[in-house]
């Protein structure tokens, strides 16, 4: 098992408490976005449910030319203030929970700081922009991540809505996703990290709406022949070894639908 249920189940549960009171334009992305694409045809394919996500991340537009005024009264601004208003703790890029492993619940900030690492586990948000914005860090009080694969979303209408944990979002098309897993697997520095993302590439060209080959052409057209077959090729039996055991899909199935990725 990747992640514990009690993990998945907490990131689910603030994803609707969270999503209630997103303002709109916000972007889904990452894991659970990867689980809301394939977990129907998924399941129909192999009687179980994909893998859940332990983090949330959020995707938001910003016009580098935009105003302070405007970047207080966007979208991100707005989202930023109902995470801290909800508790979440600044760590660098990111936001973060910390809860107690054994009672599964809440820690405070001063609470985690008495706990070693082993006795907890955390639940973190990741927000980023399509742009950089020279003055986010002044309003949003936090370097931004800047995700320029985003522009897909905002600016291509790559997406679709959808109307889920309590509110309304963009849900980045495939191919989108795709590329943004191909982009970070390759900068894992954990093993559960790197193992989801290849889960995930295979789950999203095996279990989409889109057939494979019209997907393979849509991911071609936003990544470049030469990074895509760097990237594959980077993966390796052991990576294949792992996203077999977490999904209990025969490892060749998951390299092989893989690498045809990479074949012209």
């Amino acid at each position: 098992m990747l992640y514990q249920d009690y993990e998945t189940e907490i990131s689910q549960q603030y994803l609707a408490d969270v999503f209630s009171e997103m303002q709109e334009p916000v972007c889904l992305l990452g894991g659970w976005a990867v689980f809301l694409t394939v977990n129907e045809r998924f399941n129909n394919a192999t009687g179980q449910y994909y893998l859940g996500s332990r983090d949330i991340d959020l995707g938001f537009h910003v016009d580098s030319n935009w105003s302070d005024e405007e970047l207080k009264n966007s979208a991100l601004a707005k989202s930023v203030k109902i995470l801290t208003d909800r508790k979440f703790i600044g760590l660098g890029s990111r936001f973060v929970k910390h809860y107690d492993i054994n009672t599964k619940e809440e820690l405070s900030e001063e609470e985690s700081k008495r706990k070693q690492s082993y006795e907890m586990f955390q639940l973190y948000v990741d927000p980023m922009s399509d742009n950089v914005h020279k003055d986010a860090q002044k309003i949003v009080s936090f370097p931004l991540l800047d995700e320029p694969l985003l522009s897909h979303v905002f600016n291509d209408d790559k997406f679709v809505t959808m109307s889920e944990f309590g509110g309304s979002f963009k849900l980045p098309n495939p191919e989108v996703l795709i590329a943004t897993k191909l982009k970070s697997v390759t900068c894992r520095t954990k093993d559960d990290k790197r193992v989801k993302d290849v889960s995930d590439i295979y789950a999203l060209l095996w279990h989409s709406e889109t057939e494979f080959d019209e997907l393979k052409k849509e991911i071609w057209k936003i990544l470049d022949q030469k990074t895509i077959e760097k990237t594959v090729n980077s993966l390796t039996d052991n990576d294949f070894d792992a996203a077999s055991t977490a999904n209990e899909i025969p490892k060749d199935q998951i390299s092989r639908i893989i690498n045809e990725l990479a074949k012209s």
